[in-house]
This record gives structure tokens, C-alpha cells and sequence, in this order.
């Protein structure tokens, strides 16, 4: 299947799983006691990855739990299809985490509902899971008459009124309204932090709460579920640069 048939195919089932994805869904953070975060990290100049999910207590944002595992990401990396490349190898480490630390909800190093086609990774993986999910990205998509150029402009119109009669030192949440008057995500932005991230809904989710979970979580520009699964496969994939891929790797720590 050349590339333009490959990329029909799978907009058709975005298409269809987008129907499955409920954004009306009001989760009880009171009820919130794990939360997960997942990245993928790859090794240099090769189709080999380490995939890590990491399971963190919330509010007090521990990390209590480590799951990873080897796992070779074959299919090319197309902008907005993310999801075909590595949900295969991200859903795996879901079943490998006991049943009693398995995470209430998941964000996503990526876009969910803000994306071209209203579908992005995190969409899809709580699709796929039934969990809620957050889309995190640090870049990006242009969508509804949003480009990059205009979200800058925003973030720095925003940022300077916002913080003229308020805390100096607060995040600004500032909507992503497209030309549709949908809001599609909001661009958080930390002070001292030139550039700010996106979060949208994925699944099973309110925005105003996905805000948030982001926001509670973050103790840095990126929120600790995904900063801590970022630094968790990187450290693995250090380990294989001396010593070599171990294609057989798949690991599943408890933590204090």
C-alpha cells in the first residue's frame, strides 16, 4: 500500500473510532488516586524503542509503579497518524501493571481532540483502554484556522493581559478557539517558560478538568506522568547504548 492509500485507510479509522470517544464525561478527581503517564523513547539511528508506562499517586504525584519493555516501531512516523505507530507497542504495558495499580486516568505525550481530524494519540489510546486520557503535546498542529503563527500570538497577548491584575507567578490556561468557535484544547503557560503546551481532551474527560489534572500534576513545564516516563525509557535506552538492545527486555517495578 504506497503512502497516500496507507493514509486514506487509516483516516477512515479515525473516522470511526472518533465515534467511540465520549468528551461529555465528567470525572471525580476526589475519586482519582493513580494516575499514569506514558512516552516512547527510541534508540539512536534504529527502528528499536523502549515503551514506559508509569503509574503515579494523585493528588501527592509518587510514582508508585514502572512498566517498560522493548519494542521495534516498524511503521514510518506520518504527522497525524501518530497513533498507528506506537499505540501497538503502548497498550501492552497496561496488562503487564497489577490489577490494584492500574491507572484511573492517562496523559499522553500528545494531541488528542486537538488535531486535524479531532483524533490523536491520546484520543485514540483511550479508546482503545476505556480510560481517560489527556493529550499533552509541546508542539503545535494547525487546526481550524489555528496555525502556529496565531497560537503565538495568542500565547503572548494572553500571557501579557492575563497577568496585568494577577499572581505573576500563576499558569495561564488560554482557549484554542477555532474559526468554527469550537475550543479544541487550551495552551498552558508556566511562568518562566517561553513556550507553553496543549492539552485537549482525549477521552472520557472534561477540557476544564484535563486542564486540571495537567496542572496538578506539573511540577515543570511537562506534567510528572509523562516527564517521569520520558526520563524512565530514556535511562533504558542509556543502558542499551552500553551495553547493547536487549530485544527480550520487559520489566514491571513496584516502587516505595
Amino acid at each position: 500500500m504506497n503512502r497516500e492509500a496507507q493514509e486514506a485507510a487509516w483516516a477512515t479509522e479515525q473516522a470511526e473510532m472518533k465515534l467511540r470517544m465520549d468528551t461529555s464525561h465528567e470525572v471525580d478527581l476526589n475519586a482519582v488516586t493513580l494516575v499514569g503517564g506514558v512516552d516512547i523513547s527510541f534508540f539512536p539511528n534504529s527502528d528499536d524503542a523502549c515503551a514506559t508506562l508509569v503509574v503515579l499517586t494523585f493528588p501527592e504525584i509518587k510514582v508508585v509503579c514502572e512498566a517498560s519493555c522493548h519494542t521495534r516501531l516498524t511503521l514510518p512516523y506520518i504527522p497525524t497518524f501518530l497513533a498507528f505507530r506506537e499505540i501497538p507497542a503502548l497498550l501492552p504495558l497496561f496488562d503487564m501493571i497489577p490489577t490494584d495499580l492500574r491507572p484511573q486516568l492517562v496523559l499522553v505525550d500528545g494531541n488528542g481532540e486537538l488535531h486535524p481530524r479531532g483524533f490523536g494519540i491520546a484520543s485514540h489510546l483511550g479508546v482503545m483502554t476505556l480510560l481517560p486520557t489527556i493529550g499533552v503535546a509541546k508542539t503545535f498542529l494547525n487546526v481550524d484556522g489555528l496555525t502556529k503563527k496565531s497560537v503565538r500570538a495568542l500565547v503572548a497577548a494572553g500571557k501579557t493581559a492575563t497577568r496585568t491584575d494577577a499572581d505573576p507567578t500563576s499558569t495561564v490556561a488560554l482557549e484554542l478557539r477555532g474559526d468554527s468557535s469550537k475550543v479544541w484544547g487550551k495552551a498552558l503557560c508556566t511562568p518562566g517558560i517561553e513556550n507553553p503546551i496543549y492539552v485537549s481532551i482525549g477521552n472520557l474527560i472534561s477540557l476544564d478538568k484535563a486542564v486540571e489534572v495537567v496542572q496538578r500534576c506539573s511540577l515543570y513545564r511537562v506534567p510528572e506522568p509523562i516527564r517521569q516516563a520520558d526520563l524512565r525509557s530514556r535511562a533504558i535506552i542509556r543502558e542499551w547504548e552500553k551495553h547493547g538492545v536487549d530485544t527480550s527486555f520487559k520489566s514491571c517495578k513496584l516502587l516505595d
